[in-house]
C-alpha cells in the first residue's frame, strides 16, 4: 500500500510537473537546473542544432533567413494536408521567414518511428531549397529523403 501511495505522489497531474521531494532543489538538482525538460524545450533545442548545422554549411544563405517555431499551423477548414513548415517574406525589405511547426513534426516522428532530428533536418532542407530555388542536395549534400 505504501508503494502505491508513494508512486501516486510523483505523478504529473494537470501538467504541473513532478510532485514530491525530487521536484524541489537539492544537492542532486540545484536551483536553476531543470529536473525534466519539457517537450517544447527539447524540440527547440533540436531545431537550434539543425539550424546551426545548416548555418555552418551555408552561412551566406542562412543569414538571409529568419527561423521561428510555432506549436501548430493556422489552417483553413478545407485544408487537406498539415504542413511541417511554412515560409514567408523574401522581399527586398524583409528576409525570408521559415516557421517550423512543432506538433505536426512530433506526431509524424512518433507515428513513423523516425528520428525527430532527421525529420526536422529534412523539413528545414526542403523548405530552404524551395524558398531559395535550389535542390535539397545543394543545401545539404548529405540530404536523404529516407525513401528506399
Amino acid at each position: 500500500m505504501t508503494e502505491a501511495r508513494r508512486h501516486r505522489r510523483h505523478i504529473d497531474r494537470h501538467g504541473r510537473g513532478l510532485l514530491g521531494p525530487i521536484s524541489r532543489p537539492s544537492k542532486f538538482a540545484p536551483r536553476g537546473l531543470p529536473l525534466q525538460r519539457s517537450l517544447a524545450a527539447s524540440f527547440d533545442e533540436v531545431v537550434a542544432i539543425e539550424v546551426t548545422r545548416l548555418e555552418k554549411r551555408l552561412p551566406q544563405v542562412v543569414a538571409r533567413v529568419e527561423f521561428a517555431i510555432e506549436d501548430v499551423p493556422n489552417l483553413d477548414l478545407d485544408a487537406t494536408e498539415i504542413p511541417l513548415t511554412h515560409a514567408t517574406g523574401g522581399t527586398s525589405h524583409e528576409p525570408y521567414r521559415i516557421v517550423v511547426f512543432r506538433r505536426p513534426i512530433e506526431l509524424r516522428a512518433e507515428r513513423s518511428g523516425s528520428s525527430l532530428s532527421w525529420l526536422v533536418r529534412s523539413a528545414l532542407v526542403l523548405e530552404l531549397a524551395d524558398v531559395l530555388a535550389l535542390s535539397p542536395e545543394q543545401i545539404d549534400p548529405d540530404f536523404d529523403t529516407g525513401e528506399d
